[in-house]
């Protein structure tokens, strides 16, 4: 296993200096992709009820998905359309795909770009359905899809760890905490 925190080679695009958020998510799919090759299919396809809910595979759709939202949107970011049941729920292949299409994204992207004003909707309630429509930027929601797959890889790596299947260290481990663990 990786030490927690330490920069590690990964697979994806490094020479070009990229803008801190777009470096982050590229730090976000690496680890992703380390993730899946420790996995068979039987293991992303597990779910470790009663301690994770959903198949690590199921989370790994869901992450996509906010990615996705961001992807595929002009202006408006509708955080609402998912993919649930999805064949990436059940294939690692599939998300190693999905995520390449995401860095060759991520990588052509422009700081002009970055500072786009989009709008974004999402829902609000749990008791009923309610829509917000917010303004954002570009920038703002990337970060916010990196860091909301750092949640879901704290819980797949409860769920890989519930299946003796190891993690890096630093797997699921939120930026200002290992800011933290670096100053230990």
């Amino acid at each position: 296993m990786q030490s927690v925190c330490k920069k590690s080679a990964v697979d994806l695009p490094q020479s070009i200096p990229y803008a801190p958020t777009i470096q982050g998510a590229l730090e976000i799919f690496g680890q992703a992709l380390r993730c899946l090759r420790r996995l068979d299919d039987e293991a992303y396809q597990a779910s470790m009820k009663p301690y994770v809910s959903s198949s690590i595979g199921e989370h790994f759709r869901h992450w996509l998905d906010v990615f996705y939202a961001i992807y595929r949107a002009s202006i408006v970011i509708d955080y609402n359309q998912r993919r649930r049941g999805h064949d990436v729920e059940r294939s690692r292949k599939m998300a190693e795909d999905d995520i390449t299409v995401l860095v060759q994204w991520l990588t052509g992207l422009s700081e002009k770009q970055l500072k786009k004003s989009v709008t974004i909707v999402t829902e609000v309630s749990v008791t009923h359905t309610q829509d917000c429509l917010m303004t954002s930027t570009l920038e703002r929601e990337i970060t916010f899809a990196a860091l909301h797959a750092n949640h879901h890889f704290a819980m797949i790596n409860v769920a890989a760890s519930l299946m003796n299947k190891p993690m890096d260290d630093d797997f699921g481990i939120a930026p200002a905490t290992a800011t933290f663990l670096r100053g230990q």
